[in-house]
């Protein structure tokens, strides 16, 4: 297995929810892709910051999965969401770093500073294709500070052999972004 940098949750510490909120402002971003009564993964959820934000998002009869193989990560994000008042909508899940641990189907999948750390981003990314369903956008977003502009065009190019499209490439914050659709049979 490839040696991957890995954020610890003390890294993310200096990127505080108020500043990501302002900088990123995820309810631009994301207002066109997570609606009420979705099911969505936030893959790699870190500290719990966009898996509350679109557990507001899907509401009541949505549905927010996320994962995370640090189990730090999952009690941060645990506590948030239950700070939030969301945690009836919210599953879970530790995973490992090459299983998603997923068997669900889900409208929206997001990878919001992640894929460079996936030691085996080939299986990663077909994992995402498998749960997503046929409808389903996959958003995958990299910090633009960390990730170069090859590398990032690198990983774009795993997710389309993976089996899904570049549809746009939406702005968000600090990140280099590109969302897709599985491709049209």
């Amino acid at each position: 297995m490839k040696e991957v940098f890995v954020a610890k949750w003390y890294h993310l510490l200096i990127y505080p929810d108020w500043f990501r909120r302002l900088h990123q402002r995820p309810g631009k971003f994301l207002a066109e892709l997570v609606k009420p009564a979705m099911t969505v993964v936030d893959i790699g959820c870190g500290l719990g910051f966009y898996t509350r934000e679109m557990a507001q998002m899907v509401g009541e009869k949505g549905r927010v999965i996320a994962i995370d193989f640090q189990p730090e990560m999952l009690g941060f994000t645990e506590k948030k969401v239950r700070k939030a008042a969301v945690s009836e909508r919210v599953e879970i899940i530790q995973c490992t770093q090459d299983d998603l641990v997923v068997s669900n189907h889900v409208d929206f999948a997001l990878s919001m500073w992640v894929a460079h750390e996936v030691p085996d981003r080939d299986r990663f990314f077909r994992q995402i294709c498998d749960i997503l369903k046929p409808d389903g956008k996959f958003l995958l977003a990299e910090p633009n500070f960390h990730v170069r502009k090859e590398l990032y065009k690198a990983i774009c190019d795993d997710v389309e052999r993976a089996g899904l499209k570049k549809i746009s490439e939406p702005r968000v914050g600090g990140s280099r972004a590109a969302l897709f659709a599985a491709l049209s049979e």
